[in-house]
């Protein structure tokens, strides 16, 4: 009994936990920014201790890194603000293609614009995934969006595309 819910622990709260996937595997940002912020501190700990004016150059990474990670955190954060305490409206699909701006592995991913209103005001909001089977879906049909009342701006389609 205590291993089942050990068990249960583990996967509630480790990696398949929906703000694990949200705040680290599913965000680029944060994760090229904190494998820089750690070659950047690796670095210039060795060089800033012997006083080298060489450190400047890891000291940007460090920098760099940290930019990037405090960048993804914080779209992370939004994301699930809104997942927790948002109010739902209805959406449509606006449109949808291939972002042909960015490219993993010779594969572009799929970019989803979205509409919904929140009293009077119309806002957009875009999903950028890998998932193919957001390509299955047409302009015009409708979807549920979570937004945070305070900020719409932040806001995220439920349940999950991707």
């Amino acid at each position: 009994m205590a291993d089942a819910c050990h068990r249960c622990l583990a996967w509630s709260w480790g990696r398949h936990h929906p703000a694990f996937r949200v705040r680290w595997a599913n965000n680029f940002a944060t994760l090229v920014g904190g494998m820089f912020s750690f070659i950047g501190f690796i670095l210039f700990l060795p060089m800033a201790v012997n006083l080298l004016w060489a450190s400047l150059l890891p000291l940007l990474f460090l920098i760099g890194g940290l930019s990037m990670f405090w960048h993804g955190w914080k779209s992370a954060s939004a994301k699930l603000r809104a997942f927790r305490y948002g109010e739902a409206a209805q959406g449509k699909i606006a449109s949808i293609g291939k972002d042909t701006s960015q490219s993993v592995n010779g594969r572009h991913p799929w970019r989803l614009v979205y509409h919904f209103t929140v009293g009077e005001q119309m806002l957009e909001g875009i999903l950028t995934s890998f998932d193919s089977t957001i390509g299955q879906r047409s302009p015009g049909q409708p979807l549920w969006v979570l937004y945070v009342p305070e900020d719409p701006s932040k806001n995220a389609i439920y349940p999950r595309l991707a």
